[in-house]
């Protein structure tokens, strides 16, 4: 039996080539993402762009936590931050490969 669909956990595997992009797969006003790698990974909002790079240190949590809004606002009212199918973030691991374990809100 899956559980609620307001709260969703999905494993990404990331490595050193390639900018793996975090995909919301529900609307949602909060993400976590959890470092479960012994390595460092990079975070970046635009995986061309140099300048949104940050770290999210082996063992540790990134978090993403926006409240509930009415229309109006830039994503036609849906009261979510994040849509199904946003790209949130893109990953790369700092050395070898690791997973990054994610957590979805609704």
């Amino acid at each position: 039996m899956a559980s609620n669909p307001n709260y969703v956990k999905k494993q990404l595997t990331v490595d050193t080539v390639s900018w793996t992009a975090i995909i919301a797969p529900i609307d949602c006003m909060g993400v976590a993402i959890k470092n479960s790698a012994l390595v460092d990974l990079r975070i970046r909002t635009d995986s061309s762009d140099a300048t949104t790079q940050d770290t999210i240190p082996a063992g540790s949590l990134e978090t993403i936590v926006a409240p509930r809004h009415g229309s109006g606002v830039q994503d036609a009212g849906s009261g979510a931050r994040f849509l199904a199918g946003d790209t949130i973030a893109y990953l790369q691991a700092a050395s070898g490969t690791g997973p990054a374990l994610l957590t979805f809100v609704r």
